[in-house]
């Protein structure tokens, strides 16, 4: 087998500026806003799993997120929490999370969006802006409208937080004052600064207020302050950080408090109450009366980062949630915060950025706003193959692309696809569905060009709608579109020099359910290799089957129990792999409209190890040569053979090393011994976080990876405190 073993894809995660779970009266879910302007939404009930990425726009960061949840409303509304974010632009959105586009859009009045949060009601959004305002938006019975504009400070708003009973807010500025603003007086009630370094300004990165009217901030200075809400005097301080104190969050009991910043530190502090001696009521009375005096506690920290921690976010009772500069999210036991283990989320889309020509050795990378093509050169042959070994192999030379393609879009792209002969690249956005036709110029080095064709757009109450899916047929005349609005259509090609591209169908089944769940997101499209078969799935689990030949539906898949991630089509057969979150999959034969009989037998029961793996399933590939496939994640493969599963053998699971021979493998004890030909189950986690795994003939097999030492390469230098003696 020969192995192209490709690391010069350019992909490069932004950094992440906010991070916040929905509120509890609702299912969890967490949103991760980035610096590039992308915002990710992750479910934590599925193993983590990154449902789907709202994109973001040229030269724009999410700085501030939240959710909104109106209970109030009717059942079906009240299921749909709200996302509002705000951006470096001065625009605050809020999108919608189906769609993936903004529902409605204001400006902030204000310039850059530092902070925003909703009051405990979610009748209102408070948002601190960099002109120093602070601005209060309606944003009850659906609104967002602007209500009212406080008086303008003379410095930035860099955080915000409401007190419980919705009376006041405390805003965090860039001239070290914590402001105390009356909601329903629009006035200032008191004013509390922290040290102040001589030359410099100090800023409050982080404010928070408890239930019983604690203030907590964390500066630039590294401190962490407990304020007297009511005097606004400080109770307790700590130099708890060797720089900017960048977030904090606390649970809603408001005993415990984890802050991080710019140290990468993340620190836990919780209440100690003490009982003390009321010494003016013994003047009175010789009977002793005690109250409680609530004392914070440094009880540790933990790091985990590699560089600035921006941004921290708690699902009570459960987790906390951090992420900062490195691009990478991790997961903190909420109960073994110090001591348990962590868990990092992968950095890599779980939705590939990469398509191929298989024919032409093509291989595409869809960045933001831009299209890359390489061609593949030679990788290097082993001695000797066998299908259960995974070999070492030398990298494929890194070369310049034959072709790049920026587009002249603000919204960064949602989907691309390359056709299987290399001659038409189709690219989308929420927005806009383009099509180029590519041509080959003769000479000795290989030159490739692009011609935009004439597309006919999708027109739904007035605007133009993009798509999250393409996908060509393979025989390269017919482009297959899943729309925003969830809707799939056919379009065809082969007129295209007449300039007759026409919709031979559109499909409105994932639009229009039939069963109680809502419209969802469609995550997942597969072709068959015949050009037969349409198979494509939303988040609810609907996996619908249709007819190309005929142009009509066909059947659809039982629902799963966990969310699946791919669907994938055997290259000959019309055979259908569906993998889930719960790294589970199931073999589906379209034609008996049933699952296979190997599925029947093993996908209940496949091995505990490779069903307690982290990192969720990305895709699934097949090898023409054998009866084999090989499913993917971001750091292993998984090879499963077929031809080595029959009614005597159980499903063999064993980690492979690479080319060392292995001795015979003992099983559980009373089972008996099994060398490596009896292997069917083997998973390789040699590899470098991988983002594209596919063959592109027999034995051929490309392999994308973006190693993590690469993403730190790019990075500014973190903060360093030198030690004494070092």
């Amino acid at each position: 087998m020969i192995v192209h073993r490709c690391r010069f894809v350019d992909f490069m995660p932004a950094a992440i500026n906010a991070l916040a779970f929905t509120p509890p009266t609702t299912r969890p879910i967490l949103a991760c806003g980035r610096a590039n302007g992308n915002i990710e939404i992750w479910n934590p009930q599925t193993q983590w799993n990154l449902e789907k990425t709202i994109p973001g726009e040229k030269n724009t960061s999410v700085e501030a997120l939240t959710w909104v949840h109106q209970t109030n409303l009717s059942d079906t509304e009240s299921k749909l929490p709200r996302l509002f974010s705000g951006s470096s632009n001065g625009m605050i959105i809020e999108w919608d999370t189906i769609t993936l586009r903004q529902k409605k859009s204001i400006d902030s009045y204000g310039g850059a969006v530092w902070c925003l949060k909703n009051n405990y009601a979610n009748t209102s959004l408070a948002v601190g802006c960099e002109d120093g305002g602070l601005c209060i938006f309606d944003i009850e019975d659906e609104e967002l409208i602007l209500i009212h504009k406080f008086m303008r400070n003379n410095s930035k708003i860099m955080s915000l937080a409401w007190d419980c009973e919705d009376k006041y807010i405390f805003t965090g500025s860039s001239d070290g004052n914590i402001v105390q603003w009356d909601v329903r007086s629009k006035r200032i009630i008191q004013r509390m600064t922290v040290d102040i370094l001589k030359g410099k300004d100090t800023i409050v990165w982080a404010i928070n207020v408890l239930r019983d009217g604690t203030i907590i901030s964390g500066d630039s200075l590294g401190h962490i302050y407990f304020w007297d809400g009511k005097t606004g005097t400080v109770l307790q301080k700590f130099k708890a950080h060797d720089a900017d104190v960048l977030c904090l969050v606390t649970n809603r009991e408001g005993s415990l408090i984890v802050s991080s910043g710019v140290d990468r530190k993340c620190n836990l502090f919780r209440v100690v109450d003490q009982k003390t001696m009321d010494t003016d009521t013994l003047k009175e009375d010789d009977n002793k009366l005690d109250y409680i005096q609530r004392n914070w506690v440094l009880v540790g920290f933990r790091r985990s980062h590699l560089h600035d921690v921006r941004s921290i976010a708690l699902l009570e009772d459960q987790v906390f949630v951090s992420g900062g500069v490195d691009t990478e999210m991790i997961v903190y036991s909420y109960n073994k915060f110090l001591r348990g283990n962590i868990k990092k989320l992968p950095y890599i889309p779980q939705k590939p950025l990469i398509c191929i020509s298989k024919s032409k050795r093509l291989l595409m990378y869809r960045n933001n706003d831009q299209i890359k093509l390489w061609e593949l050169g030679e990788a290097v042959l082993p001695d000797s193959w066998q299908l259960e070994q995974i070999p070492r192999l030398d990298l494929v030379k890194p070369q310049k692309a034959i072709l790049e393609m920026s587009l002249k879009e603000s919204h960064y792209l949602t989907a691309s696809a390359i056709s299987e002969d290399g001659e038409w690249i189709a690219v989308a956005n929420t927005r806009i569905v383009k099509i180029f036709k590519v041509q080959e110029h003769s000479s000795t080095k290989r030159k490739l060009s692009i011609q935009k064709i004439k597309f006919p757009q999708n027109i739904v109450n007035g605007r133009c709608i993009g798509a999250h899916q393409l996908l060509f047929t393979p025989d390269g005349t017919k482009l297959l579109i899943v729309y925003v609005d969830s809707v799939v259509a056919v379009a065809d090609l082969e007129n295209w020099q007449r300039n007759e591209i026409i919709f031979l169908k559109k499909f409105d089944q994932h639009a229009n359910p039939t069963d109680d769940d809502p419209i969802e997101t469609v995550i997942s499209i597969a072709v068959s290799g015949d050009g037969k078969w349409l198979a494509t799935g939303d988040l609810c689990n609907r996996i619908n089957i249709y007819d190309l030949e005929n142009l009509e539906y066909y059947t659809s898949l039982p629902k799963y129990g966990s969310t699946h991630t791919t669907l994938s089509f055997h290259l000959s057969l019309p055979i259908l792999v569906i993998t889930l979150a719960s790294n589970e999959f199931f073999i589906f034969d379209v034609k008996l409209k049933k699952l296979t009989d190997w599925s029947q037998k093993y996908s209940q029961n496949l091995p505990k190890e490779f069903l307690k793996l982290e990192n969720k399933i990305i895709g699934c590939s097949f090898n023409p040569e054998k009866n084999a496939i090989i499913l993917w994640a971001d750091n292993y493969l998984c090879l499963i053979d077929f031809d080595k599963c029959n009614e005597e053998r159980l499903l063999c699971f064993e980690p492979c090393n690479g080319w060392q021979k292995k001795l015979p493998i003992q099983q559980k004890k009373g089972k008996k011994l099994l060398n490596e030909h009896n292997i069917n189950f083997q998973l390789v986690q040699r590899y470098q976080p991988l983002m594209f795994v596919d063959f592109i003939s027999s034995n051929t097999l490309v392999i994308v990876e973006r190693p993590f030492t690469s993403i730190l390469e790019n990075l500014p230098p973190s903060f360093y405190k030198a030690q004494y003696g070092t």
